[in-house]
C-alpha cells in the first residue's frame, strides 16, 4: 500500500526536552560493570561521577527499541549509548552495520557513543531455528566498552567532540575487530555468516576518507527512509494524511534523513505525527509510546520547517490508538477535561493506564508536543 509522499527540509538550533514517562534506573559501579549482564539502561557511577547509559542489541535503529532505552536516560545531565558496530545473526539471519545518521542523531541530542563489537555467540538450537544458519546469545567485548565508558565519565567536552574523535580515530580498528571476531565465532560454532566482502569494501572507502563514511551511510539511510515510507505497517492506524520524509540540518552541519508516520494538515498547520496502535488493549505498549516520544524530541525542537522551499507552520503530535477507548483525549488539556476522560473510560482503564496518562499529560504540558488518545477505528 502506498501513499503520496511529502518532502520537508528542517533546521534545528538547539534541543530542550523533559521526559516524564521514564523508568527508575538501576545504578552500577564502573569497577564491576558488565555490558552483557546489565539491564538495557541505567546509571554507571564512580566516586566522583555518574552517567546514564543505554545499549543497543543491533546497530539498526528499527530493531529492539533502542530509542526507548535512550529515552529512559534522557533527563540525566550526561548520557551514553553502547552500539555494536556490526550485528551478524548468521547467514540465514540479518546483518546490520552502524550508520552515520545514527551518529548524527546522537550528536544532535548530545549523547556519547560507545562503539562495541560482539566477540562470542552460540548456534541457535531452538526448534524453529536448529536447521538454519543462525546465531544467538551474542555477547559484546566488555573490556572495550568499559574502557570507553571510563573515559567518557571524566570527559569534559561535548558528545559531538567525543563522537567525532571516536569515529575518526577508532572506527576502522573496531570494525576490523568485529569482522575478525565473527570469523572466529563462525569457526567455533560451525554457523555460516554473511559474506564479508561488502564489509571490507565499505571499510576501505571509509578508511580512505572519513567524510566518505557520512556519504555512504547517509545514502543508505536515505534509501531506507524511502523504503519505510512506501509501507504502512499493520500495527499502525493511519486513517488520514500521508507519510513524509525529512532532511534535517543543525547548526553543526549535521544532515540526516528521517520519516514520520503521518503528516496531517489541520487549518493550514502541518501536524508531524508519530502513530502507535494496539489492536488488543486500551493503550499501546510502553516501548511503543516511549519510542514515539523520543522521535518527537527532534521534531518538537525544529526551529523552521520548509515544504518546496517555503516555510510552513507546524506542530508535533503523538497519536495513540486503542481498541476500547471511549471519546478522544487531546493533551495538553485542563484538569477538568482530563478527569472527564478518565471517568468516561473508568471501566476500561486500570491503575497502570491511569499512571501513564497522568505522565503523558505532564509530557505534553512541559514540552512542545501534543498527544492524542483515541479509538482505532
Amino acid at each position: 500500500m502506498t501513499k503520496d509522499i511529502l518532502s520537508f527540509n528542517g533546521f534545528i538550533k538547539g534541543v530542550s526536552y523533559k521526559a516524564h514517562l521514564t523508568e527508575p534506573l538501576k545504578v552500577y559501579d564502573i569497577d564491576t560493570f558488565d555490558i552483557n549482564e546489565s539491564k538495557p539502561y541505567g546509571i554507571i557511577k564512580t566516586i566522583n561521577a555518574e552517567i546514564g547509559y543505554s545499549k543497543w542489541v543491533s546497530p539498526k535503529r528499527t530493531r529492539t527499541y533502542p530509542f526507548e532505552r535512550i529515552y529512559n536516560t534522557y533527563n540525566l545531565s550526561k548520557s551514553l549509548t553502547v552500539i555494536p558496530v556490526i550485528k551478524d545473526e548468521g547467514k540465514d539471519g540479518d546483518m546490520d552495520k552502524i550508520q552515520f545518521s545514527t551518529v548524527s542523531w546522537m550528536n544532535l541530542l548530545n549523547i556519547y557513543i560507545v562503539i562495541a563489537y560482539y566477540e562470542k555467540a552460540e548456534k541457535n538450537f531452538s526448534p524453529a531455528q536448529q536447521n538454519r544458519q543462525k546465531l544467538t546469545h551474542q555477547r559484546m567485548n566488555n573490556l572495550l566498552a568499559r574502557q570507553q565508558i571510563e573515559k567518557i565519565l571524566h570527559y569534559k567536552q561535548s558528545a559531538l567532540h567525543w563522537n567525532k574523535n571516536l569515529f575518526e580515530e577508532h572506527f576502522a580498528e573496531i570494525f576490523k575487530k568485529a569482522m575478525k571476531s565473527y570469523e572466529m565465532i563462525s569457526q567455533e560454532t560451525g554457523v555460516e555468516i554473511h559474506d564479508q566482502t561488502c564489509l571490507y569494501t565499505y571499510l576501505e572507502k571509509v578508511t580512505e576518507d572519513f567524510e566518505q563514511f557520512k556519504n555512504i551511510s547517509l545514502k543508505s539511510s536515505e534509501s531506507a527512509s524511502k523504503r519505510e515510507i512506501q509501507t504502512i505497517h499493520k500495527a499502525e492506524y493511519l486513517n488520514h494524511g500521508t507519510k513524509a520524509k525529512f532532511v534535517i540540518e543543525n547548526y553543526l552541519g549535521g544532515i540526516y534523513y528521517l520519516t514520520a508516520d503521518e503528516i496531517v494538515v489541520e487549518e493550514g498547520v502541518y501536524v508531524i505525527q508519530e502513530s502507535k496502535n494496539t489492536t488488543t488493549g486500551f493503550l499501546p505498549s510502553l516501548s511503543d509510546i516511549r519510542d514515539g516520544l523520543f522521535k518527537l524530541i527532534l521534531y518538537s525542537n525544529l526551529s523552521t520547517l520548509e515544504l518546496q522551499g517555503k516555510s510552513v507552520p507546524f506542530i508535533t503530535r503523538l497519536k495513540l490508538t486503542g481498541l476500547s477507548v471511549e471519546s478522544i483525549l487531546k493533551l495538553p488539556c485542563s484538569d477538568e477535561i482530563f478527569e472527564c476522560f478518565l471517568q468516561q473510560n473508568s471501566h476500561r482503564i486500570n491503575k497502570r493506564h491511569k499512571e501513564i496518562l497522568i505522565k503523558l499529560k505532564q509530557e505534553a504540558s512541559n514540552n512542545k508536543i501534543t498527544i492524542e488518545v483515541s479509538r482505532n477505528r
